[in-house]
């Protein structure tokens, strides 16, 4: 099999109908990059505009950019790596034309003044370099390579790379998986084989911790997300867990999601690590002893957001509604009475009450909620509609801006 088959072979299913879709213009690209948007992005535009697979090699920023991202065999790539080290260098763009790899069909340098810095290249989309490769529409790759150089041109922010891409796993989940693969690739963080994410909440500015390998960031509000990357999972456990050592020692609560090995679900981590943050510092939630509980429902609440909403409908929303309408403390003692395991007299003890009324307001919960906290299944129930009107709150919390 030639390198241009393989590349063809490894092509994502459904590319070439992505390159026929509408394009911008050339221009954009680079607007784009004037915007902020990266080198991945750029990309993938010029690809999708030529029906190419395309690289851009920029070797003072690490790692070259492919779109589709398995497009370009790696000996290829290689190869490409060292012909833009050598333009970059200083060795003039013709003397080196002849060590251009086969399946390239045009390279673009990427200028800066009179220097190169980098290269964009094309792949032809055979084991030869045709005579109509894409350069016979240059303005796509001369863009591309104008695009590449202000990007080029901008400061090092790799603080703000990383919380500009934590905060986009905090508020949805990705549309452009290879793209925030991509993202975390140049931020040293492989998160190919999905992460850990960890989340540590409390008041004041928190620095961002280092750790090798892993993705982490401050946010606005005192909250520290990390992401630990699980190429080795037993790995990224320990470096998780002394990660979350070390925002406890900070002060903060914190929060440790499940692994989520596919990319796609990076948010689902996010968004857990943030819940349990949030519910370990909520003094209504008895989080230290049901953790395992809270993290089970928290990934029901993920998955299907009206699950919860309805189990604490069927169990304690009427008590939230006779409290609101009477005046009375039936949610207060029934939760007293399930953080005393059933227990009346030290549920009395707790609130300081009659031990008869404690018994009373108990009745009255059963009669309010169909459910009695005395028996095994009414109390299962009872419980878990209090954990999920706990979650509910603490998601609606972290949700507000600011």
């Amino acid at each position: 099999m030639s390198r241009a088959d393989s590349a063809k072979r490894k092509r994502p299913e459904g590319w070439e109908a992505q390159a026929s879709a509408s394009q911008p213009t050339p221009l954009a690209i680079v607007s784009s990059a004037v915007a902020g948007d990266g080198i991945e992005r750029v990309a993938r535009s010029a690809s999708e505009a030529l029906g190419h697979p395309i690289a851009i090699v920029l070797p003072s920023l690490g790692a070259p950019v492919v779109w589709p991202a398995d497009a370009v065999p790696a000996e290829m790539l290689d190869a490409l790596v060292v012909y833009a080290v050598a333009v970059a260098g200083g060795a003039d763009v013709a003397g080196v034309d002849h060590a251009t790899p086969r399946g390239v069909g045009h390279i673009t340098p990427v200028r800066i003044g009179h220097d190169v810095v980098g290269i964009v290249a094309a792949l032809a989309g055979n084991g030869d370099r045709p005579e109509s490769a894409p350069a016979d529409d240059p303005a796509w790759l001369e863009a591309a390579a104008a695009a590449a150089a202000v990007i080029r041109l901008m400061p090092g922010d790799e603080t703000g790379s990383a919380r500009r891409l934590i905060e986009t796993l905090v508020s949805a989940a990705p549309t452009d998986v290879d793209a925030v693969i991509e993202q975390g690739r140049r931020l040293d963080c492989d998160l190919s084989a999905g992460a850990i994410a960890i989340c540590g909440r409390g008041e004041g500015a928190v620095e961002a911790f280092d750790d090798d390998g892993a993705l982490i960031a401050s946010l606005a509000g005192g909250s520290v997300i990390g992401l630990i990357p699980l190429g080795d999972e037993r790995l990224a456990e320990r470096q998780a867990a002394a990660l979350a050592g070390l925002l406890r020692e900070a002060g903060l609560e914190v929060g440790v999601s499940s692994p989520r090995r596919q990319p796609a679900l990076l948010h689902e981590a996010v968004r857990e690590a943030m819940l349990l943050a949030e519910l370990a510092g909520a003094p209504d939630a008895a989080f230290a002893a049901q953790e395992e509980t809270y993290r089970l429902l928290i990934g029901v609440r993920l998955r299907d957001p009206h699950e919860l909403e309805l189990l604490r409908e069927h169990t304690i929303s009427p008590l939230l509604a006779y409290d609101a309408e009477h005046d009375t403390e039936l949610l207060g003692t029934l939760e007293t009475f399930l953080a005393r395991h059933g227990s009346t007299t030290e549920t009395a003890e707790a609130m300081r009450l009659h031990r008869h009324t404690v018994g009373y307001r108990l009745s009255r919960i059963q009669e309010v909620a169909g459910l009695s906290p005395y028996e095994s299944d009414g109390r299962e129930r009872l419980s878990l509609g209090l954990k999920a009107a706990q979650i509910l709150a603490a998601d609606e919390r972290i949700s507000q801006p600011g």
